[in-house]
């Protein structure tokens, strides 16, 4: 899902948690590296969000970031391969390290600047 204001998009998309993992995924991300954040933010993201839903162990990721984003190059970056690496074990995967994303459709929208 994606929408453009004032500079910015939108991105959501779901992964897939192995089951028992919840707790683990919550410490690892809390213990987030300072040079994956510091990729991050550089990358161009403004706000990233992950929400579980505990039934499913579907992560919904929810991402704010500029146009003029480079988060496509985060897998080719040394940090991003070892955060890769460090995840697998606990994320579904395709292709070893990499990580199920399955993107959202944006369904509904609401904004405080909507004329209707």
């Amino acid at each position: 899902m994606r929408a453009v204001e004032a500079g910015f998009e939108t991105l959501s998309f779901v992964l897939r948690l192995k089951p028992g993992m919840e707790a683990e995924y919550r410490r690892r991300h809390d213990a987030l590296w300072p040079e994956m954040r510091e990729l991050l933010l550089a990358s161009g993201i403004v706000h990233y969000e992950i929400g579980l839903h505990s039934g499913t162990n579907m992560l919904f990721a929810f991402i704010v970031r500029r146009l003029d984003h480079t988060m496509d190059r985060i897998p080719d970056h040394p940090v991003g391969q070892r955060w890769r690496a460090h995840m697998a074990d606990i994320l579904e995967t395709v292709e070893g390290i990499v990580p199920r994303v399955e993107p959202l459709e944006r369904m509904f929208v609401l904004s405080a600047g909507d004329k209707k």
